[in-house]
């Protein structure tokens, strides 16, 4: 069985992998929330995004190549970008929300890591943060 696929069927129960692995990165980026009386201005956040992999033996997640995978899905797609533009459908310019970023980034993260995520977690602020567990 291929390491990746092995990895899949044994994260089929979170709770049988006892090895977590949490990697950082941040951004900076502007979007607005329509109708919102204060975040309906374009404004922009300093964001912080964690990932949290389970994994079932030590070493079992390349650490570069985690790094590696935020800096090219995350930080260089997001960074002093108008997140609003950046993720448009069909023309429109939809709401952006921290729990919306945090969504689309575990499932983006699902497809490099099955079966393997816990957790990613979206912070505008130090204080201020969401966690999406898929």
């Amino acid at each position: 069985m291929a390491e990746k696929e092995h990895r899949a069927h044994a994260a089929g129960c979170h709770h049988k992998l006892p090895f977590r692995v949490k990697a950082c990165t941040m951004f900076s980026a502007a979007h607005r929330i329509e109708g919102h009386p204060r975040c309906g201005r374009i404004h922009g956040h300093n964001y912080r995004v964690c990932i949290v992999l389970r994994e079932d033996k030590p070493m079992g997640i390349d650490l570069d190549e985690l790094e590696e995978w935020l800096q090219e899905h995350v930080f260089k797609r997001f960074d002093h970008q108008y997140l609003n533009k950046l993720l448009a459908e069909d023309g429109e310019l939809p709401t952006v929300t921290s729990e919306d970023l945090a969504q689309m980034i575990a499932s983006w993260l699902e497809k490099s890591y099955p079966g393997m995520v816990e957790l990613v977690e979206v912070c505008e602020t130090p204080q201020l943060c969401v966690e999406y567990i898929p």
